[in-house]
């Protein structure tokens, strides 16, 4: 009885996947042999489209032209045929990889070498941004060589009005956008620019509009009174909490919650304290530890009377708890850390009734407070470790009330009419 190609003795169709793995049951096929036969068609394929001739040299190596986008062609050469073939080859493999990128290819290739230049913190950052920013969209799959100046806009359109960004996040979406086609440039996957002509602030008018008041940044003389108020309460009920000491403390030198945090007695001077530590959180071991302050220098901070006065309560209330130890801010529990000061630090507001305001709003207070009364940015910068730029940007507020601002007034109209 004979069996046709495509039914079987009992007259059933065979597809060619049944037939396939009988064969490779039975081991009538040898795998090994088909990925040889595979592989050699393929490297035939290169070497008879390879446009440049192989030729030997007087010193026996061998040459040929690889295609280059910039030079139009270079010269390579080899110690035999067969090593000259096998570079060939190479070239066009690659080639034909780096046409196939796409974008989330592309960013993961960015990360292998941005992973050995950042700490483990930034890391897990950029794993959180890549979820929130590209995780599931089209825009994750799009082939890096077919990528447009369109497509970029349209995508960071769409992202800022569905995921509601901010500048600030808008300025990071675009930021890893940017380093992905810079990176796919540098190894060749694509030759053009997409982003040659567009900036981040194209796209600010799309965003939404979360920027706070100055009410909100700062901490109203009437609202501190009322601050004070509630820590002498505080200090009454439980002079044991540590935290309220912190923010506090916080209010008198605008220190930020990690420095606080890290603060040790040993920096405590008759003139002035020592900051050269700040609190840092490893997000993969989820361990706190103390390293070098957020821009790696030491500062002085001037003692004054008032925060002469609130360290030796808190050195009191600590030996009498049996709290000391080497940190300023300590518990039975050993170091203070930030967040815990931070929750204090809105728990206060709440319970004052004001607007929920973290350390960094008396940090803001107390540098407006200095450029108002007249000291310098870079003063004022060098007191709270920070550059003059960065203070003039974002820390100097006006503060001033409307009667101060009534007898500014006053004094020039007083200066005009001596002059008149």
């Amino acid at each position: 009885m004979q069996m046709d190609k495509k039914k079987g003795v009992s007259g059933n169709s065979i597809d060619a996947v049944d037939l396939l793995n009988y064969a490779l049951t039975h081991d009538i096929i040898n795998l090994a042999y088909i990925q040889d036969e595979i592989n050699m068609n393929k490297r035939e394929k290169y070497l008879k489209n390879h446009p440049y001739l192989i030729w030997e040299g007087k010193d026996g190596k061998y040459r040929t032209y690889l295609p280059d986008e910039i030079k139009g062609r270079r010269l390579v050469k080899r110690n035999n045929r067969k090593s000259i073939e096998n570079a060939i080859i190479l070239f066009y493999q690659e080639s034909e990889e780096r046409l196939q990128f796409d974008f989330k290819a592309m960013y993961f290739k960015w990360r292998e070498v941005q992973d050995q230049l950042v700490g483990g913190n930034t890391r897990c950052k950029y794993d959180t941004e890549y979820i929130r920013y590209f995780k599931g969209s089209e825009f994750e799959e799009k082939i890096m060589k077919d990528l447009t100046e369109e497509d970029i806009k349209i995508f960071i359109c769409i992202s800022i009005k569905n995921k509601r960004l901010n500048k600030k996040a808008a300025k990071t979406l675009f930021g890893y956008i940017r380093n992905v086609v810079r990176s796919a440039r540098i190894n060749k996957v694509i030759i053009d620019n997409p982003m040659e002509f567009l900036q981040a602030k194209q796209f600010y008018g799309y965003c939404v509009d979360d920027e706070k008041s100055t009410e909100e940044k700062v901490v109203s003389d009437v609202e501190m009174k009322k601050l004070y108020t509630q820590f002498q309460k505080d200090y009454e009920k439980k002079p044991e909490y540590i935290p309220t000491y912190a923010v506090e403390f916080a209010t008198l030198t605008g220190f930020r919650v990690a420095e606080i945090s890290a603060l040790r007695w040993e920096n405590i001077t008759d003139e002035y304290i020592l900051v050269d530590k700040s609190e840092k959180y490893d997000r993969s071991t989820k361990k706190y530890y103390v390293d070098k302050t957020k821009n790696k220098k030491e500062r002085y901070f001037p003692m004054t009377e008032e925060i002469r006065r609130l360290l030796d309560r808190i050195k009191k209330v600590e030996i009498q708890c049996g709290y000391i130890c080497e940190w300023v801010f300590a518990n039975e529990g050993g170091r203070i850390h930030a967040p815990i000061i931070s929750s204090c630090t809105k728990n206060k507001c709440r319970q004052i009734g004001i607007t929920e305001k973290g350390i960094h709003a008396y940090r803001k207070t107390l540098n407006s407070k200095l450029r108002c009364s007249g000291v310098s940015a870079v003063v004022a910068a060098e007191l709270l470790g920070h550059s003059k730029e960065v203070n003039e940007q974002y820390y100097t507020f006006d503060i001033t009330s409307i009667r101060d601002k009534a007898n500014i007034v006053s004094q020039i109209d007083y200066q005009t009419q001596n002059i008149r």
